[in-house]
This record gives structure tokens, sequence and C-alpha cells, in this order.
């Protein structure tokens, strides 16, 4: 048997913890859905490295010339080790607005300038249902049922 409760907060994807509540997590995520977007999903190293995982086919990243293993360096100037910095770059994106990013492939750094597009509604909805998942979701044995209990009265 098993028992599937919300818990707030707990681990993003990131490995940075969700600061809201599930509610909260989606009206801010709804905020996002009229942005610019690139369609690149990528993994981040503990070191700090940013590694293209995946390109979104006919999006602005795929037209770009991005590809799988790709590094990513840079975002309009700003390193991506720089959260302030990343911040500052992402901004407000808008679709139809250009960015560029420096990646290194094979040894050697290049430039990709990228024209942001309108995210489609399947990819937005999958990354929704993604970090609600990883960030809210807990599955667990019944085992574990007072321990989830308690954790949710604790919130009340």
């Amino acid at each position: 048997m098993f028992v599937v409760a919300l818990a707030v907060p707990a681990l993003a994807g990131s490995g940075e913890k969700c600061t809201y509540d599930t509610q909260s997590c989606l009206n801010h995520m709804s905020k996002s859905k009229d942005k610019g977007w690139v369609g690149l999903q990528y993994d981040k190293a503990e070191d700090g490295t940013v590694t293209v995982k995946s390109v979104t086919a006919n999006s602005p990243a795929y037209s770009a010339g991005f590809q799988v293993g790709d590094v990513l360096m840079t975002l309009n100037g700003a390193k991506l080790s720089d959260k302030e910095a990343m911040k500052k770059a992402k901004g407000e994106w808008k679709v139809g607005q250009n960015v560029s990013y420096t990646v290194k492939r094979a040894g050697a750094e290049k430039q990709l300038a990228v024209t942001l597009g309108t995210m489609p509604e399947e990819v937005f909805s999958s990354m929704v249902g993604g970090h609600l998942l990883e960030s809210h979701v807990v599955v667990a044995t019944a085992d574990a049922k007072p321990a989830i209990e308690a954790r949710a009265a604790e919130k009340r």
C-alpha cells in the first residue's frame, strides 16, 4: 500500500529547497508561462558545470544550434555560476527577445544567438508536473503514514 502526501517544503530537483507551499508554487510558476522560452533541459553538477541534456525539437534552442553535451558558460555575458548575475541576465525575458549564450563544445567556445519563443502548452504542463512531483509530493509506504500525518499537522 502506498500513501501520497503533500510535503512543504521539500527538496527541489535543483538540490535547493522549494520555499513555496504548493498553491503559492503553482501561482509563481504560472507567471512564467508567457515569458520567453529557450527549449533547453540541463544538468547542473556539484562543481557548478551546466551541461545540456536535451534540446526540445523545433524550439528556439534547436534553431540556434544547441547540442546535447554543450556546456553552458555564459548567458548575455554573465557566468552561469553567478546566481545574481544570472537573475539580472534573465530579467523579464520576452517572446521575440534575442539572447546570447557562450557554450563549450569539443573543447572550444562557441557563441549561440537565440530568439526566445513561446513555451508550448505541453512543455509548460510537463515542467509544472515534474516540479510538483519532485518538490511537493512524497510517495511512501503505509509504514511512513504516521510521520507524514505528523508533518502535515505541524503545517496547520
